[in-house]
């Protein structure tokens, strides 16, 4: 068995323990199953690894997030379409001429490229999604990130990504994420992608997330950032209680109109 096979098996071993509940891979099973050496497998986990399909462990590996939380980007484009239309207008305020603007993947941030391809700004991004929205704008400056494609999100990301985003400066960043919390913060589904987020958020001067109210309290895999690290938070709802917690942590919070 090459390393290629051997590589293809252990991704099948991998989804195979994920649906019997037991979510991650030994290095020393796999060591007995294909007999190798303990550092040939840890090369192909650390290959694996690079390439975001899977997440080292203590002596061993398991899936970069629950594959049963994945939906498409084309699935949710739809989903609250109207609130999440509504919060980024409200976000082309934030924007002006001849700013540097990072655009981050997910589905409402690809309604905000659509507002601002007649723009005099350059955008930086990672989502493919917004790459088609803004490539033949004729005032837009597109800055494109490489990396992995991450197929469900339509995004980039891993190392490359993130070393592009550490080489551009961005006057604001519109961040995604797949849910958050009052408590703690903005969380992603993949780990991987949450690094590349962590990257945008750094290189940004201002940060506002846009999450519509349907990803309050939910909660996934992946940390992202805490409210420290948000400038602003456009979204469609929330309580005057929260609205007054978040201020006092330093983040302005925009409801968008309905």
């Amino acid at each position: 068995m090459n390393s290629i096979e051997r590589k293809l098996k252990i991704l099948k071993l991998l989804k195979e323990s994920n649906s019997k509940e037991s979510n991650s891979i030994d290095v020393n099973d796999l060591t007995r199953l294909f007999g190798v050496s303990k550092v040939t497998i840890r090369g192909d986990l650390d290959d694996l690894e690079r390439k975001g399909m899977l997440i080292r462990t203590h002596g061993g590996a398991m899936l970069p997030e629950n594959q049963d939380l994945i939906r498409r980007v084309s699935h949710t484009l739809e989903e609250r379409r109207e609130e999440k239309i509504a919060i980024c207008r409200s976000a082309l305020d934030l924007i002006t001429d001849g700013s540097n603007v990072i655009i981050d993947s997910g589905s409402t941030t690809v309604h905000l490229a659509r507002m601002v391809s007649d723009l005099r700004i350059s955008v930086i991004t990672n989502s493919v999604l917004v790459i088609q929205e803004l490539m033949n704008s004729p005032t837009v400056e597109l800055f494109v990130t490489g990396g992995i494609l991450r197929k469900p999100s339509m995004s980039l990301m891993g190392a490359v990504a993130s070393f592009m985003f550490e080489q551009l400066h961005g006057d604001i960043l519109f961040l995604g994420a797949a849910g958050f919390s009052l408590d703690k913060g903005m969380t992603g589904v993949n780990i991987i992608e949450a690094e590349t987020k962590k990257q945008m958020i750094k290189n940004a001067s201002t940060v506002c997330l846009l999450a519509d109210s349907s990803k309050r309290e939910k909660m996934f895999l992946a940390h992202v950032c805490g409210w420290d690290s948000i400038d602003y938070f456009i979204t469609d709802h929330l309580e005057d209680a929260d609205m007054t917690r978040l201020s006092e942590q330093g983040v302005k919070v925009i409801i968008s109109p309905s």
